[in-house]
Parts: structure tokens; sequence; C-alpha cells
């Protein structure tokens, strides 16, 4: 379960792919042959779906994870809350190397952006978690885009993959208004859609090197509608995604694991109050401690926080 790489040089073994449609998740595992894993590895009632199975020659032990049918709309659990859970539950039950945030998006015409064509991110931001600086500073408003940023290991295997780059950007709405607009043109953004920077960030707080892989079924700023070019093309789409995947794990099957992403330190130093940076914080070796153990202090982490603020309100409250 958590014989992944831990060591700096080790080839990566291990990859996590996270979809948040059967359609975009099936041509892959019908492709490669996956196995359903049972029993399921996720908690009972969780709609996620799992599929395993090696690629890239026996390379790649490859784990396909569906976000799965929500039960009570019976459609696919599209979205940034979906995504996060599953990229969570996945890294805790099956330790991977490296986690892809899978699927279909819209693309920016303008940028350069067509229909079957596929991108490998460069970072990944969140367009519609707007926190104004004026709230608390410029550490909020940072914290609102995310700025995930792709290790330099894969991106540099964009050209050989024959994949695009460039910035993924996400929210929870299919649609992209006059505000959603302006900020994805101001940090650059050739792709929209709804859970890689969710993903991403989850990664990041488990210390799991992350991507995404987006195919494109619709120009954001092209003539026609949104959800109509959607549908058109999510099958051709699907199958250009499964394919430059494919051509990706294979490549990545050569790649030491952390290699152009640092090493993980051996501790974690808390992030000092003011730093607005944008490169990742340093974080401990990958599942250091027993699940139990890292529950256990994270909730004594939230007791004594509430303590704190405990204390501050009695203190209020004698003024």
């Amino acid at each position: 379960k958590r014989a992944h790489a831990q060591r700096l040089g080790e080839i990566m073994r291990r990859v996590v792919i996270i979809y948040a449609m059967e359609e975009e998740f099936m041509p892959f595992v019908r492709d490669h042959g996956l196995a359903p894993v049972k029993p399921s590895p996720f908690s009972p009632g969780a709609p996620m779906v799992a599929y395993r199975g090696e690629v890239s020659n026996g390379a790649i032990d490859a784990v396909a994870v569906w976000c799965g049918r929500d039960r009570r709309f019976r459609s696919n659990s599209v979205g940034t809350v979906a995504a996060g859970v599953a990229c969570y539950a996945a890294v805790e039950a099956f330790g991977p190397d490296l986690v892809i945030s899978a699927g279909t998006a819209g693309g920016f015409g303008e940028l350069g952006a067509r229909t079957g064509d596929v991108y490998l991110s460069t970072k990944c931001i969140f367009h519609a978690r707007r926190i104004p600086e004026n709230f608390g500073g410029n550490t909020y408003e940072e914290y609102g885009f995310g700025h995930f940023r792709s290790p330099p290991a894969i991106t540099s295997l964009a050209a050989r993959a024959s994949v695009k780059l460039g910035v993924v950007s996400t929210s929870d709405s299919l649609d992209c208004s006059p505000r959603d607009l302006q900020l994805l043109r101001s940090e650059g953004a050739v792709v929209k859609e709804m859970e890689a920077a969710a993903v991403a960030s989850v990664a990041q707080w488990l210390g799991v090197p992350f991507v995404a892989l987006k195919a494109v079924t619709d120009i954001v700023d092209g003539p026609e509608s949104t959800a109509a070019e959607f549908y058109t093309n999510l099958a051709v789409a699907s199958d250009a995604l499964r394919d430059r995947l494919t051509d990706l794990l294979g490549l990545i099957a050569a790649v030491p694991a952390f290699d152009g992403m640092g090493a993980m330190p051996e501790a974690a130093e808390p992030c000092p109050p003011g730093n607005t940076s944008n490169a990742q914080s340093p974080k401990p070796p990958r599942h250091a401690e027993p699940t139990s153990r890292w529950k256990f202090a994270a909730v004594c982490r939230v007791v004594a926080e509430f303590g704190l603020v405990a204390i501050l309100v009695a203190s209020l409250q004698r003024r």
C-alpha cells in the first residue's frame, strides 16, 4: 500500500489518475485492460471507483480513479469537491509517486487551442476562488489563486508526448462570467475546467507531485455554445486524452521520482507569517507516520486552535 518512491532518484512506478467523468475514464480503462480494485479501497458509501493494471510494458502501475456517480442526482461527480476527496482517498489508499488530473476542458482559441488538442499543465490555478487583497493582505489573494506549479521533470516531456503546454484554470462553473474571463486572461490560462486545481491542492498537501492533462472539447471564446460543443466533441477528445496519456506514461516510466521537483526534506518547517511565495512549502516524507497517528495529530491541532479562540473570546468579554 505504501510502496512508493520515498528517496530521491527512485524511478516513478505508481501513478494515480483522477477522472471526473465516466466518458473520459473508460477509454483508458478499456484500452489497457485495467481491472476493478476489489474490495473497494474507499470508505463505505463513497462513490469513487478504482481500476488498476500495468501499462507501458509493465513499467507503470496505473490506478485510474473515477470520481463516481452522484447517488442523489445520478450524474457524474464533477467539480472541485468530488475531485479533491477522490484525490485524498486515492493517495491514502495507493501511495502514488505521481497524481494526474485527466479529463476534458474548454480551450481559448485566441491562445491557439483547438478541439482535440491535449494540454499538459505548466501550473494550475483557481480563477473563481476570489479573495480581495484588502481582506487579509496579499497572502489570501494568492492563496485563492493557488498557483500550483507542475514539476519540470514532467513538463519537459510535452513535445515527446505530442501535447501542448499551458496554464490550466479551475472553477465549479461550466460557464464563464466576464470577471472569470478577465482573471483567466490575466493569468494566461489556455484551458478552463472544473477539477485540476483541487486535485493539485490536495496532492501538494500530501507531498505528491502532480500534473493535469486535459483534452479540449470546446472553445471558450468561440461562437458555439459550450454545452453543445462539449457533447459533440466529448468522445473524440476522450480518445485523444487516452492516447496522449498512454504516451506520457511511457515517458514517465524513465523519470526519477522528485527529479526537478525537489527532494522531500527530513522535516517540514512551519510557513512563516507573511510568506506569500508561490513556491511549494517544504513537506515531510509522505506517510512518515501511520495514518491513525497523523489523524490524531490533526485533531490535536484543531482542539488547540479552538482553545486559543475560546481564550481570546473570554478576554474580549471581560473587557
